[in-house]
């Protein structure tokens, strides 16, 4: 194994700061756009944009980089794997009730009608209810002594399960959406387990090509060339087949949420293109100003992803009490999706601050 693969991966680090990025955008474009994304594709440069970035270059970045992690973390026991799956369940579930159903809460006091489901907030299956069940069903695999490629094997098959399970419509949002967590069962299910284990899985087996090679130039070039000529011929197949390849990274109908086959083979190289980019052009950055900011924000992700939907949730409340409730601009949404990005940024810096006292603190006492 080379020297350069004990190191934290700067390249994963910078993949993930753009990812972060991306999806503040398309939350800002969803939450506070009045554009029509669920009824009619992207017509419009604006658009394709941010739901392209926003969804393949965001969501898919992470769960992959979630799965090169499982391979480099000193934490990658079975029992680690579940303990961490577990806290990422309660700490989604948690974020749910203060971004979802407090706001809720507080408009029902207020006699506003908000449109939207107390129970099905609460109990929204995000990326973090989802990261919990990959977590967890990848070390209960890892404890089986379950092969990466067979992993990525049974994701395959869980997708098919996943993708049939489109067809079940169950009465109770409260049922429908605990099911999500598995299947994708509800309006309030954005990652359910099934349709998208197959990125973490891909990523472990990256992770452990990454890990063992002794050329990670050599190895990033080679996924590079591959994924664009896989990609490539793949585009022009779909294309001459008459598939409209907006349905890959749309918000239309949920098409991006509801993955298939199709769309995981056309979202996966654009992974490995972004990841084998960010290596081979981003690397001279890592020591400087912008490199160390990249990183930041890459270890501390799931704070700034805490705190911008936290600002989305009460936002959007005092949007609604301003009579503000969207906006077809895209400068004044880009606008708001920079302070949140801002803001996010500079509130994580409180707080792992205050985390960082804490934890000193904690030392002390023990010693």
């Amino acid at each position: 194994m080379g020297s350069d693969a004990r190191k934290r991966s700067f390249e994963i680090d910078a993949v993930k700061f753009f990812a972060v990025i991306f999806m503040i955008c398309a939350h800002a474009y969803e939450r506070f756009g009045a554009f029509d994304y669920d009824g009619t594709l992207p017509d419009s440069l604006y658009r394709n944009l941010v739901e392209f970035c926003g969804g393949p270059l965001a969501a898919p970045v992470f769960m992959f980089c979630m799965g090169i992690g499982m391979v480099y973390t000193r934490h990658g026991s079975p029992s680690d794997l579940i303990r961490r799956g577990i806290r990422l369940l309660l700490t989604g579930y948690l974020l749910n009730f203060f971004r979802q159903t407090v706001p809720m809460l507080i408009a029902m006091a207020l006699h506003i009608e908000t449109g939207f489901s107390l129970m099905g907030g609460l109990l929204n299956v995000d990326i973090l209810p989802f990261a919990g069940m990959a977590f967890m069903t990848i070390g209960l695999m890892k404890k089986r002594s379950i092969p990466s490629h067979v992993m990525c094997i049974i994701a395959l098959l869980l997708q098919a399960v996943g993708i049939w399970a489109t067809k079940l419509h169950i009465g109770s949002v409260t049922v429908a959406t605990l099911l999500g967590l598995l299947l994708p069962s509800g309006e309030h299910v954005a990652f359910p387990m099934t349709l998208w284990l197959v990125y973490p899985t891909a990523g472990i087996m990256f992770g452990e090509m990454l890990k063992a090679s002794e050329d990670r130039r050599s190895l990033y070039m080679k996924a590079l060339i591959a994924s664009s000529a896989f990609f490539v011929s793949y585009n022009a197949a779909l294309i001459y087949s008459g598939y409209d390849i907006r349905l890959s990274y749309a918000l239309y109908e949920g098409s991006y949420y509801y993955q298939t086959l199709i769309s995981t083979l056309w979202i996966l190289p654009i992974v490995m293109i972004a990841l084998s980019l960010s290596y081979l052009v981003l690397s001279s950055i890592e020591q400087t100003l912008i490199g160390r900011f990249m990183r930041y924000c890459s270890i501390n992700l799931t704070t700034i992803y805490i705190i911008q939907w936290l600002l989305i949730g009460y936002g959007t409340g005092v949007g609604i009490l301003l009579g503000f409730t969207s906006t077809d601009s895209p400068i004044v949404i880009t606008m708001i999706a920079a302070a949140l990005m801002v803001s996010a940024v500079l509130i994580s810096l409180i707080c792992v601050k205050v985390k960082g006292r804490k934890v000193k603190a904690a030392a002390k006492s023990a010693a």
